[in-house]
């Protein structure tokens, strides 16, 4: 993966990019709580559109827990529309952690992101950025 550049953080994650690419957002491994959960994703929209980004590597290897069900919900139904409505975003490339409990990103919330953006889960970090970046 190309370097990124620090933009947030807080105890359960990070969100980082890299300039004229993407967002790149990943967990500490610390237990979720929802109000730090949430501001991960507010901060992912200021920066997607302070810096004109158009893509998303989330990295979820690290999440210890999968979210509750009013943040899996808060993201489809609230977060997602309106950062598509502020903000040029259309991928999204997902780095599930190995651990199948403890995914955000079971078909559900997949298949929510997909009917709005381009989604393409990866297993290598490399590879999702690529395909990021050649779009």
């Amino acid at each position: 993966m190309v370097p990124t550049r620090f933009y947030f953080s807080n105890a359960v994650g990070a969100v980082d990019f890299v300039p004229q690419a993407y967002v790149y957002l990943h967990w500490t491994g610390a237990p979720l709580t929802s109000p730090e959960f949430r501001a991960l994703y507010v901060h992912v929209r200021n920066l997607l559109q302070r810096h004109k980004l158009k893509a998303i590597l989330a990295d979820h290897h690290a999440m210890p827990e999968a979210p509750d069900e009013a943040d899996r919900l808060w993201l489809l139904d609230q977060w997602l529309p309106q950062t598509l409505a502020e903000t040029a975003l259309a991928r999204y490339a997902a780095l599930p952690t190995p651990d199948p409990g403890h995914r955000l990103h079971t078909e559900t919330v997949l298949d929510g992101l997909r009917r709005r953006l381009q989604v393409a889960v990866f297993d290598d970090l490399d590879q999702a950025s690529a395909w990021l970046q050649e779009a």
